[in-house]
């Protein structure tokens, strides 16, 4: 299996990354992506959309879990929704070091210039410092060293996501307080995979077939019919499915010398992603609904595999 190298929407795993990096600390994306568990599963919103992730996790419960299997500590505040930004907090902590923050709207981040069409899309970037009104960051979108006033960075830190408690989120002074070896850390790793992977299951959601294969193959009887909408359609050919795909590969990569059977399963996944990404943007929607059974199969055996690790 050859590794993908590109480019992928990993904004949080990309920012902790760099945050950690400004301490020395060089630690792959892909890493941070895979042992902080939230993408693993599958669940439909209220609204019937499917994400190919964990509804009982978030990426701001991520970051610090998989910081933390690291031997990482970091500091990290949240205001109540509803209150100003903390700005002279911000230009403090900048004093020692980046700060990490999120989730913010791309709709608001005008230096984008495709930031119009990405209005309530979340996302995660790394501010460098604080200059006069506005302030310096590094988005891992594509946007190196990025200026921002800080009236627009107020209206793009300020959104509500409801999978994200409070608002004004940030990450600062990471610092090393242990090396643990690689069998520790995948020992931590299954842990929460288990964990995080039990509790989606026992859910409300699964109740009404809402996570896991269940939701998968809700969805491909939608698609067989033609029957999604176009914002519907691009969430999945935009977002949901390559991300899908490098996050499976990169799990399948994770797995190779510790469970080379789920390793085999994931790469196996991911390679399902990537078919119904190319059968959705063509609009076979018989195609694409039957490779979403297979995804749908797949993330049943996936999902046995991780309960039964030791």
């Amino acid at each position: 299996m050859s590794n993908y190298i590109g480019n992928g929407a990993y904004c949080y795993a990309n920012s902790a990354a760099m945050l950690l990096s400004s301490i020395g600390e060089k630690v792959d994306p892909s890493l941070l992506e895979v042992i902080g568990g939230f993408s693993l599963g599958a669940f439909r919103t209220q609204e019937d959309l499917l994400f190919f992730d964990n509804c009982t996790s978030s990426p701001d419960l991520a970051i610090s879990k998989a910081m933390s299997i690291l031997g990482f500590s970091v500091r990290e505040s949240v205001q109540p929704r509803g209150t100003e930004m903390p700005v002279d907090e911000l230009r403090e902590a900048l004093k020692q070091g980046p700060v990490m923050m999120g989730p913010l709207d791309m709709g608001k981040l005008v230096y984008n210039p495709n930031s119009p069409n990405l209005g309530g899309c979340d996302h995660y970037v790394v501010a460098l410092s604080m200059e006069g009104d506005e302030i310096c960051l590094h988005d891992p979108a594509g946007f190196p060293n990025v200026f921002l006033t800080v009236d627009k960075l107020e209206e793009a830190w300020k959104s509500e996501f409801p999978w994200s408690s409070g608002v004004y989120r940030r990450w600062w002074s990471p610092e090393r307080f242990e090396q643990p070896d690689l069998d520790e850390i995948n020992c931590r790793a299954f842990t929460w995979f288990k964990s995080t992977l039990t509790e989606q299951i026992h859910d409300i959601a699964a109740q009404e077939g809402r996570t896991g294969a269940s939701a998968i193959l809700h969805k491909s009887e939608q698609v067989r019919a033609g029957a999604i909408d176009g914002n519907e359609w691009a969430h999945y050919v935009y977002f949901a499915l390559p991300v899908g795909a490098r996050r499976a590969h990169d799990y399948g990569l994770f797995f190779k010398t510790s469970h080379p059977d789920l390793s085999a399963l994931k790469y196996a996944q991911s390679r399902q992603f990537g078919e119904c990404q190319s059968r959705l943007v063509s609009r076979n929607w018989e195609a694409a609904a039957t490779i979403m059974v297979a995804l749908a199969e797949t993330e049943a055996m996936i999902q046995a595999a991780i309960l039964k690790m030791e």
